[in-house]
Parts: structure tokens; C-alpha cells; sequence
């Protein structure tokens, strides 16, 4: 059975792997990027809430 499976599904040979493997890489980079974009907007957003509370004198919220 594997034997037969070998033959009817050839093996990838090396620079498709490598390039496979390159995508893939790039692929989670830019997912990893991304995910930072959105922490870092969030920090942003918060930040800027803080302020606001600040400026209403609102202390409770701004120290949370």
C-alpha cells in the first residue's frame, strides 16, 4: 500500500519545499505584523480614553 501511494504521489523536490516553506514564513510574518498593528491601535485607544477621563475629571476611571 505504501509503496503504491509512493508512486502515484510523487515527492516534492527541494525548491518547491523551499519555496513552500518560504511562503508559509512570510505568510505568519505578516499575520504576526498585523496582530501588532492591532495591539498597538488598541494601546492608542486607550490611551486616549485615559486622557478624556482625565480631562473630566474623572479619576476613578482614568487610574483603572
Amino acid at each position: 500500500m505504501e509503496k503504491l501511494r509512493n508512486m502515484l504521489i510523487p515527492k516534492p523536490n527541494p525548491q518547491q519545499l523551499l519555496r513552500d516553506w518560504q511562503r508559509r514564513l512570510r505568510q505568519e510574518c505578516r499575520n504576526i505584523e498585523r496582530q501588532i498593528r492591532d495591539i498597538q491601535r488598541e494601546e492608542k485607544n486607550v490611551q486616549k480614553a485615559i486622557k478624556d477621563a482625565a480631562k473630566r475629571n474623572d479619576t476613578a476611571s482614568a487610574r483603572v
